[in-house]
C-alpha cells in the first residue's frame, strides 16, 4: 500500500508539472558524452539483422563501438530463494569486496541499516576498506567507490538528502571514510539532481564488469519471510568486456547531471546531517586501469541509455522490435497506455493506435507483420488498471484486424519487477526501462538496459520465460466487451473513432 501510495504521489508531480521537492528541470540537456577508454576493440559491423538494428543507433554520430569481444557472465536475481541462494545484493557485495582499482554503482532508491540491501553494499565496501588498508601496495591506483542514488522525490528534505545520509551512516558506522590519503582511498556519493529522476540500476567494477538490472537497493526484493521483504522477482544481466566502458559513461552522465554529498574531513555518522551538504560533483575523473576496454569474449553486448535530451534507448529499442520477424517475449511489469487511458479496459473511446505511446504501437506494427508475441506481466497495485488497458486495447485492435491470435498475455503468480525482452530467440534485453508512458520520451525517466546475442543469456532467459509461463502464471482473461469486436474488412479508422467500441451494459 505504501508503494502504491507513493507511486500515485509521483504520477500526481509528473501529471501536474511539478519538480519533485526542490529538483531541477532538465532543460536544454544535450546527448550523453560518449564512452572514452584509451584503447577501442576492432569491432567488424555485424551482420545479423537483430544486431545491426540496435548497433545502428548505438554507434551513431561517431559513437565508438565496444559491442563486440564481450562475454556474459550470468543473471543477478531476487530473492533470494532455494534457486538464487545467493542473491543479486550478495553477488554483488562479492565484485566489491574483490575490485581492483574502481567501484561505480547506480540505483533509484536506497533504503539502509542492517537488514536492509544497503548494508550489504556498505559492509562490502567496509571488507574493500579493509583490504586497500592492510595492503596499499595490491592496490596501485588506490581505489575510488562512487555511488549515485537516483534523486526519487524526497519527502523529508528538500534537498534530497535523506537516502544520500543513510548511505554515508551505514558505511561512516561501519568506519569507512570519505577519504584515506594515505593508501588513495576515495569515496563519493552522488544523488541526480533533476526531475523527472534516474531509473537506472547498473553497476561496474574496474571498468571491465558491467551489471544493469532492474532492481533498486531496497528491501521489497529481500523474500518475504524477512522483515520488509515482499519476495519482488528482478533480473540483472551482468557481462564483461569493452561494453563495460558504455556503462562507465552511463555513470559519467548521472554525476556530471547529479549533486554529491560533501562534508568536512573526519565527519562522523553523528556529525553527518548537520555538517554535510549537497554541492557541485567533482570532475569526472577514473583510474587508468578502469579505462581500458578489456576483451572478454566473442558475444555482442549494446548498452542502452536514455534520459530528457538523448532518445537512443527508446531509439534502439524500436529499432528491435522492428527487426524482429518470428516471436517477441515481453516479461515485463509494466505494459500500457498513457495516464488518461488507464481505465481504457472499462471504456476504451479516445484510445485509439495513434494515441498509444510507442512501444506498444511497435508491438502492434510486429504483429502486423506475423510476428508472435507472448507477455508476462502483473495485475496488482498501481500497475494493474494500466496493464489490464494496455491487454486489452491491444486485444481489441487485433480483433479488428482478424489477427488476435498473435498475441498471448498472462499475468504471474508472484511479485515481479523484471524489465526483460527476447526476439527471435537471438537477443535479450535486461535492465529498469519498463514498458511504461513515464520511462518514454521527451521527459521521461534516466533509463538503462544491456542487450546481448550471447547464446546462453537468451537460451537462460528464454527457459525462464517458458517455465513461468506454464508453472506460475495464469490468463489474462478478456474483458467481456470484446466480443463487439468485430473485423474491419474496410480501412482503418482514425484512432477514437471508430476504431473503438463503447461497451454496452453487461448481462
Amino acid at each position: 500500500m505504501f508503494r502504491a501510495a507513493r507511486s500515485l504521489l509521483t504520477l500526481a508531480v509528473l501529471a501536474c508539472g511539478g519538480t519533485g521537492l526542490g529538483a531541477e528541470l532538465p532543460l536544454f540537456l544535450g546527448p550523453a558524452l560518449p564512452a572514452a577508454p584509451l584503447n577501442l576493440p576492432a569491432c567488424a559491423p555485424p551482420t545479423d539483422p537483430l544486431e545491426r538494428a540496435v548497433w545502428g543507433v548505438v554507434t551513431e554520430n561517431g559513437q565508438p563501438d565496444l559491442s563486440c569481444d564481450n562475454a556474459f557472465v550470468g543473471y543477478l536475481r531476487t530473492p533470494r530463494s532455494l534457486t538464487t541462494p545467493l542473491d543479486a545484493f550478495e553477488v554483488t557485495a562479492s565484485q566489491i569486496a574483490n575490485a581492483h582499482s574502481e567501484v561505480l554503482l547506480a540505483s533509484m532508491e536506497w533504503q539502509a541499516g542492517p537488514g536492509k540491501p544497503g548494508w550489504t553494499f556498505a559492509q562490502a565496501v567496509a571488507t574493500l576498506y579493509g583490504r586497500v588498508r592492510a595492503d596499499p601496495a595490491a592496490y596501485p591506483q588506490g581505489m575510488t567507490v562512487r555511488a549515485l542514488l537516483g534523486g526519487f522525490p524526497d519527502f523529508q528534505r528538500p534537498d534530497g538528502r535523506t537516502q544520500p545520509l543513510a548511505l554515508l551512516g551505514d558505511l561512516l558506522g561501519l568506519g569507512v571514510p570519505m577519504e584515506d590519503a594515505r593508501v588513495g582511498w576515495k569515496l563519493s556519493i552522488l544523488n541526480y539532481r533533476y526531475f523527472p529522476h534516474s531509473h537506472v540500476k547498473l553497476h561496474v567494477i574496474d571498468g571491465r564488469d558491467l551489471t544493469v538490472a532492474g532492481y533498486n537497493y531496497t528491501d521489497w526484493h529481500l523474500p518475504a519471510a524477512e522483515p520488509g521483504g515482499r519476495s519482488l522477482h528482478d533480473l540483472g544481466l551482468r557481462m564483461t568486456g569493452p561494453v563495460a566502458q558504455n556503462g562507465v559513461a552511463v555513470f559519467d552522465d548521472l554525476w556530471r547531471h547529479s549533486l554529491q554529498l560533501r562534508c568536512p574531513a573526519g565527519v562522523t555518522a553523528a556529525e553527518a546531517e548537520a555538517q554535510c551538504q549537497m554541492a557541485p560533483p567533482d570532475p569526472v575523473t577514473h583510474p587508468a586501469a578502469a579505462r581500458e576496454a578489456v576483451p572478454g569474449g566473442h558475444a555482442r553486448a549494446f548498452m542502452l541509455y536514455r534520459r530528457p535530451g538523448d532518445d537512443a534507448a527508446d531509439r534502439a529499442h524500436l529499432a528491435l522490435l522492428g527487426a524482429a520477424q518470428q516471436q517477441i517475449e515481453l516479461m515485463q511489469a509494466d505494459f500500457g497506455p498513457t495516464l488518461n487511458c488507464w481505465g481504457a479496459y472499462l471504456n476504451p473511446q479516445g484510445c485509439g493506435p495513434d494515441s498509444w505511446p510507442v512501444y506498444m504501437t511497435a508491438v502492434l506494427d510486429a504483429l502486423e507483420r506475423g510476428v508472435h508475441v507472448r507477455l508476462l506481466t502483473v495485475d496488482y497495485g498501481i500497475s494493474a488498471a494500466p496493464n489490464r488497458s494496455g491487454i486489452t486495447l491491444l486485444r481489441q485492435e487485433l480483433r479488428r484486424r482478424g489477427i488476435e491470435d498473435r498475441f498471448e498475455a498472462r499475468y504471474t503468480t508472484f511479485n515481479m519487477h523484471t524489465k526483460a525482452l527476447s526476439v527471435d530467440r537471438r537477443m535479450v534485453v535486461v535492465g529498469s526501462m519498463n514498458f511504461h508512458f513515464s520511462s518514454w520520451g521527451t521527459l521521461g525517466l534516466a533509463e538503462a538496459a544491456l542487450a546481448t546475442d550471447d547464446p546462453a543469456a537468451v537460451q537462460e532467459q528464454e527457459t525462464s520465460f517458458e517455465t513461468i509461463w506454464k508453472t506460475a502464471s495464469r490468463p489474462v482473461p478478456d474483458e467481456w466487451w470484446l466480443k463487439n469486436v468485430t473485423r474491419d474488412l474496410t480501412t482503418q479508422p482514425a484512432a477514437g473513432t471508430a476504431d473503438t467500441v463503447t461497451p454496452r451494459p453487461g448481462p
